[in-house]
Order: C-alpha cells, then structure tokens, then sequence
C-alpha cells in the first residue's frame, strides 16, 4: 500500500473490512478534519491532512497538559 493520496480502492485492497465500511471511515475523518478528498471525474482521492492533524495533536497535548496537575502529581508541567 502507498503513501499519500489514494481512491478509496486502493485504500480498502490493504484492508479487512468491506469497502462500504472504509467508505463510511474516511467520512468520518472527512467531517472531522483530517483527511482531505478531491473529486476526479466520477473518483474521490483521499489524503491525510498532516498539519490539520498535527494541530489536532497539539491542542490535545495542551489540554492533557492543564490536566495533569490534577491528575497525575510530580509530572512536571
């Protein structure tokens, strides 16, 4: 399987699950941000949306951060 940008073919070849399942995965990554589709003719090519993706991570590092002093004592902030 490649890296990078992909049909939803390619995608779900490397994958268990039947393609109706990845199709409705990558919506779900779609509505949230993270992948990126473009529309080829009658083909939809997916992509990660790495710095979305980064950001993401960021703000979640930043709230577990604020978090811990409550949760787990001596961890340095």
């Amino acid at each position: 399987m490649q890296l990078g940008r992909a049909d939803i073919g390619e995608i779900a070849e490397g994958l268990p699950q039947e393609r109706s399942v990845v199709s409705r995965h990558l919506q779900v990554l779609l509505d949230a941000g993270i992948v990126r589709a473009t529309k080829v003719s009658r083909q939809m090519f997916y992509e990660v949306d790495g710095p979305a993706v980064v950001t993401r991570l960021e703000a979640i590092l930043q709230h577990m951060k604020s978090l811990a002093p409550f949760c787990c004592p001596g961890v340095p902030e």
